[in-house]
């Protein structure tokens, strides 16, 4: 039973509500609560999406459950209930993916711990410790170039793929999620991958939009072809501009060779006022339940 004018219930429901992914009806909401002096207390929540995962160097989808969020909401007992929501999750997803079943239990740890590799307890294994560039757009000018949105299940989408080396990252499936273009629009800007090609048509560079937040675009999947690293500022700007956002904000794992090519220390700087490029306190921790060796490899 949901305890009744919770604001804080009330506020991540409209969120869900305007996520694409989580108002399919995978989103479920797991609340804590405690009876004190009569009355029920919250006293931690978190969020959690039923999706499919296909693992690195593989396109088998598995079931997935991913642990979006968890929260106290007690502050003065925080680590003891946000253990809870970790543990209580563990349980859903051994009954969820359990029972003869395979899949894996994807875990996002915001607030995470300088040293992530503590979050590495009982099965969970860490798979990310994301780092975000920041950068702040020239308010002024015109963008010399003009990105091209790419359409799934193209040429283009699959060459994307091996180009910018896809299939090594384990990737949650979106079959049967298509959003027309229109209605996957954030800010200025649809959600999607966008790619720069050369003379000759070919792809060279590209990003994809992950979405807008009030004064920033949120990118992510960097890319670009050997060669043509200069040519990826020129990308950034111009989808910054499109969006109408003054900040463009590319996150990744920093142990991508790629992100390191392009946003790395000694990469060519990105067009732009002002860079800043941290680490983003956003871990991500997997737990394989019922998969074979091989798999467990792999992940």
């Amino acid at each position: 039973k949901e305890i009744p004018d919770d604001l804080l219930v009330g506020r991540i429901r409209r969120w869900a509500a305007n996520s694409d992914a989580m108002r399919s009806g995978t989103f479920d909401l797991l609340q804590l609560a405690e009876s004190s002096d009569g009355r029920v207390v919250p006293r931690a929540v978190c969020g959690l999406l039923r999706t499919k995962l296909a693992l690195a160097e593989g396109e088998e989808p598995l079931k997935a459950l991913v642990t979006v969020f968890y929260r106290a909401r007690d502050y003065l007992n925080r680590e003891f209930w946000e253990d809870q929501a970790r543990r209580l999750s563990d349980i859903l997803a051994e009954e969820y993916l359990g029972g003869g079943g395979r899949g894996v239990h994807l875990m996002v740890h915001h607030h995470a711990p300088s040293w992530p590799l503590g979050l590495e307890i009982g099965d969970h294994r860490l798979l990310a410790d994301l780092e975000v560039l920041h950068v702040l757009g020239r308010p002024f000018g015109s963008s010399q170039v003009q990105p091209e949105l790419v359409n799934e299940d193209t040429e283009l989408w699959r060459s994307i793929d091996d180009a910018a080396g896809h299939s090594s990252f384990h990737r949650l499936w979106t079959s049967g999620a298509k959003v027309a273009q229109a209605e996957a629009s954030v800010g200025g800007i649809p959600r999607g991958r966008y790619v720069l090609r050369d003379s000759v048509g070919v792809a060279k560079c590209g990003l994809e939009v992950l979405g807008c937040l009030s004064s920033r675009v949120v990118c992510g999947a960097v890319w670009a072809a050997e060669g043509c690293q200069s040519e990826f500022g020129a990308l950034v700007d111009a989808v910054r501009r499109r969006s109408g956002k003054p900040w463009c904000s590319i996150v990744a794992d920093p142990r991508d060779a790629r992100w390191q090519r392009l946003c790395g220390p000694v990469a060519d700087p990105v067009p732009g006022l002002w860079r800043s490029r941290k680490r983003l306190g956003v871990a991500v921790t997997g737990t394989p339940i019922g998969l074979t060796a091989e798999e467990q490899v792999r992940l």
